[in-house]
């Protein structure tokens, strides 16, 4: 993902904006046509200086003032063209299904052509085939236009039913109930422990193992609006005692939150740790709310080794560290397998599933496009649908470039003291490590 489509002035979110400096508001200005610049001074609130900014901003540019030839339907941008040409000096990139469905967002959002939008950042679009019809049907007088039908209306969604439009209805991550399935399976699920889960998001995967294997899981959830509506679905369902989800604190994860103390069976967090401040401790709670030999199941990002040290990173991994919000900093396998290690943690797997985890998430955004392939989108689900899809092409494309890795992660609780090799076992994994 280049990074002209996260600093899109259509993309950013409300205080991003409010905090943007005035030359990155007025270098965004210059990337909008007319059409799009009308829209966006419409629909966004803006600050003082920056209303000052962008009277200034038409005043020096009479082609973006609306008429002014910015935004006729069909016609290329100027901006397009200037971004195109430099640009064709670049390797082009084939657009994905995630591609496509930004594209057409932000063509509609700024009032451009698709073709322009896609020459603009560098994609190459797929190439539609063209079906002949048959001889019969060419040879046939051709009948006559059907009465045009009324136009469709706006489609309006919120960002939960954007979520479950990409992941199958109760499902926040890509894998649905499969997968979830598949990475619960490394614990012991017997019904009498008692489970918990750190990142639920909207429950469908706890749901899912907890109906298959008749056990109770707690979820707790960081997005409080997640949170609630992940609790509907289970008293839905009729799993709210089986299968809650609540809320924490606005702080984060208490001690409280993994009590009772050594009680826990099980406890599973799905790829949130990177993003954890303070992951050491993390760990140590988990730790002290699992009961001996009880299981922590992590799926999470990884970094390859020697990326920043002796492999520059790629640009497509810097982009997802900004998509993530500067929140990005995941480990290294040997970093991961030291930290746990110090906890009193026995490993007893870690898998790299990077390449069953990328088809999860293209299988996500061909089920979005199929779903909006005719459909106008209002202008709000348009900006969030934005803001969604940047965060999971980042990821999608850091992870082809085999820098950033999704692995899952089998550890057991053991008593203090195990691994007495393991001072040794870390030295050898550096070596290795250095050595690439």
């Amino acid at each position: 993902m280049s990074n002209s489509a996260l600093v899109n002035l259509a993309t950013v979110g409300s205080d991003e904006l409010q905090a943007m400096p005035i030359s990155a508001f007025t270098a965004g200005l210059e990337q909008m046509s007319a059409e799009g610049i009308v829209r966006f001074r419409r629909l966004r609130k803006l600050s003082g200086p920056q209303r000052s900014a962008l009277e200034k901003f038409l005043v020096e540019h009479p082609d973006k003032r609306p008429g002014g030839g910015g935004g006729e339907p069909g016609a290329p941008a100027r901006h397009a063209d200037e971004e195109g040409e430099k640009n064709k000096k670049k390797k082009s990139r084939e657009a994905g299904i995630g591609w496509e469905i930004l594209l057409r967002v932000i063509a509609w959002w700024e009032g451009m052509e698709t073709d322009d939008v896609a020459r603009a950042k560098g994609i190459k679009r797929r190439q539609k085939r063209k079906v002949a019809p048959p001889a019969t049907a060419r040879n046939q007088a051709a009948p006559a236009a059907a009465p045009a039908a009324a136009p469709e209306p706006p489609i309006s969604m919120s960002r939960l039913e954007i979520i479950q439009k990409l992941w199958g209805p109760g499902f926040s991550l890509p894998g649905g109930a499969d997968f979830a399935l598949f990475v619960a399976e490394r614990a012991g699920l017997k019904s009498k422990g008692r489970f918990l889960d750190l990142a639920p998001g909207l429950g469908g995967g706890m749901r899912a193992v907890a109906a298959k294997h008749g056990i109770t899981i707690l979820g707790i959830e960081a997005d409080a609006e997640v949170a609630a509506e992940g609790l509907r679905l289970a008293t839905e369902q009729g799993m709210g005692e089986t299968a809650p989800v609540r809320a924490c604190g606005p702080e984060g994860l208490k001690p409280a939150d993994f009590e009772p103390a050594e009680g826990h069976a099980a406890i599973f967090m799905r790829e949130s740790m990177f993003a954890v401040d303070d992951r050491e401790t993390m760990l140590a709670e988990i730790n002290h709310g699992l009961a001996e030999s009880g299981s922590l199941i992590l799926t999470d990002f990884i970094l390859a080794a020697g990326i920043g040290v002796d492999t520059e990173e790629a640009p497509a991994l810097t982009a997802w560290r900004m998509a993530e919000g500067g929140s990005a900093t995941p480990w290294t396998e040997v970093e991961y397998r030291r930290a746990l290690e110090a906890q009193n943690y026995k490993l007893e797997s870690f898998e790299d599933m990077t390449l069953a985890y990328l088809p999860l998430i293209q299988s996500g955004w061909r089920q979005l496009h199929d779903c909006l392939q005719k459909a106008k989108l209002l202008p709000e689900t348009a900006t969030t649908l934005m803001e969604e899809g940047a965060v999971w092409l980042a990821r999608c494309q850091a992870l082809e470039t085999k820098q950033l890795r999704l692995v899952l992660i089998h550890a057991t609780r053991t008593s203090t003291g195990s691994g007495a090799n393991a001072e040794a076992d870390f030295a050898s994994e550096d070596a290795d490590e250095a050595n690439g």
